[in-house]
């Protein structure tokens, strides 16, 4: 009877090890987030540059810049993840070979504030970020062979910040 006992003790303490142990992983694969290790690009440089306007309506932000070495017709890049935040990946007008993600850093939600909580109800929750990144870390999300896949940019460059000074309106003296 002790033998059973014991029995079902080491196969509880052995299936929840292996549950939290396989967690991560299965989750990453069930929300179709997953790394690719070899992705079919090079490169050449990824930097971003924080930017502050002038005047505090202007805003705030941060620039991620990729510029790739070799890019194949049938990739297409699409997204940059970077400190947890998403937004689509631009095309340089000056490089064809450079990508842009312009991130705001002062996004401001639409938050209704109520004393009736069933109107405060309407707040939607914010999405959880797919990815554990360090601040020099970025996500490109890309579509290759009519997949979308996902490839980390490790080491990326922190240039100083862009200031834009206030600017004058037409009507200033």
């Amino acid at each position: 009877m002790n033998y059973k006992r014991l029995f079902i003790h080491l196969f509880t303490v052995f299936a929840l090890s292996y549950c939290l142990y396989s967690c991560k992983s299965i989750k990453e694969e069930a929300s179709g987030y997953v790394l690719i290790q070899d992705p079919p690009f090079t490169i050449l440089e990824a930097y971003s540059q924080p930017w502050t306007a002038g005047i505090p309506e202007g805003g705030s932000g941060i620039q991620l810049y990729v510029t790739f070495a070799s890019l194949k017709e049938d990739v297409v890049i699409q997204t940059f993840f970077f400190r947890k935040k998403k937004t689509q990946a631009q095309l340089s007008p000056q490089d064809r070979s450079k990508f842009v993600g312009y991130f705001k850093t002062m996004d401001r939600e639409d938050i209704i504030m109520d004393s009736d909580p069933l109107e405060e109800a309407q707040n939607t929750l914010p999405k959880p970020f797919p990815f554990e990144l360090k601040d020099d870390e970025a996500v490109i999300g890309y579509v290759h062979k009519g997949m979308i896949k996902y490839a980390l940019i490790s080491a990326i460059e922190q240039k100083p910040l862009l200031a834009y000074p206030q600017s004058n309106g037409k009507n200033a003296p």
